[in-house]
């Protein structure tokens, strides 16, 4: 890790902690996930002890899917449990003092996007690789998104059924897939969108896949420095750039990937 990176995990983590309790209903689960638009939340008892962590795609990953039973009007159905049964007791945390690039280090080493910020040994805050690409901001990095995109994209035609975007997500143990109009990126179905079509009647479960994907994406040029980029991810809002070039897909960044920069040397 080099020097440009020691400022405090305080200076970037989130403004709050957002959090539930692990007698929460899974349902509840969901609903606090969508409504702060977050992927993962940490679960905290009533004495701010930190019990474990729970994603969309453990909520996934758990829930019922019953596209082949008539009798059922639900894509996805969440089992009656609570936040204790499925949460996930192994929480990686930091402390509030550790420099930002040790985050970036553990949330790459670990493949998560977010870590919870512990102060004085409670939990406090969180940091994620959306709160840590401000580091790539104010250093000003200019190295361009061609060298650190992904290019195994998992894709998926804009006229696939819905269906079959809710099996491969499960399936293919992935977080989105791209929709594509032909080679060119129109935008992304996620877990998000997976769960929001739990409600849709059985007979829409065929509609293309275009009518519930996500239109946040970003499409730019693979010649972008990752300071615009992380400027653009963090200002709007979006998990995912898409990275193009002579009107093609060519690869994706995630935080995952604009984080690297802060692990390597100069």
């Amino acid at each position: 890790m080099t020097s440009q990176w020691t400022a405090p995990v305080r200076d970037f983590m989130s403004r709050t902690l957002i959090s539930v309790r692990p007698e929460a209903a899974l349902a509840e689960v969901q609903r606090t996930l969508e409504a702060h638009e977050i992927s993962s939340v940490p679960i905290v008892d009533a004495r701010g002890t930190l019990r474990g962590i729970l994603s969309t795609k453990d909520l996934l990953h758990v829930a019922r899917l019953e596209i082949s039973n008539p009798e059922r009007t639900s894509c996805v159905a969440l089992p009656m449990k609570t936040a204790a049964d499925l949460m996930r007791v192994a929480v990686l945390t930091i402390d509030e003092l550790a420099p930002v690039g040790k985050a970036a280090q553990e949330m790459l080493r670990h493949r998560v996007h977010r870590l919870v910020v512990l102060r004085e040994g409670l939990p406090a805050r969180i940091i994620s690789t959306r709160d840590a690409m401000c580091a790539i901001v104010l250093q000003r990095v200019k190295t361009p998104l061609e060298m650190v995109m992904t290019t195994d994209i998992e894709t998926i035609d804009l006229n696939d059924p819905v269906d079959v975007a809710v099996e491969r997500l499960d399936d293919a143990n992935i977080r989105g897939l791209v929709v594509l109009d032909g080679r060119w990126p129109i935008g992304v179905f996620t877990h998000t969108e997976a769960f929001r079509c739990r409600e849709l009647p059985r007979a829409m479960r065929k509609i293309p896949v275009e009518r519930l994907m996500s239109y946040e994406t970003i499409c730019l040029d693979i010649a972008t420095p990752i300071d615009r980029v992380a400027n653009y991810a963090r200002q709007m809002r979006v998990r995912r750039i898409l990275a193009v070039h002579d009107n093609a897909l060519k690869g994706i960044a995630t935080g995952f990937d604009l984080l690297r920069v802060m692990s390597e040397p100069n």
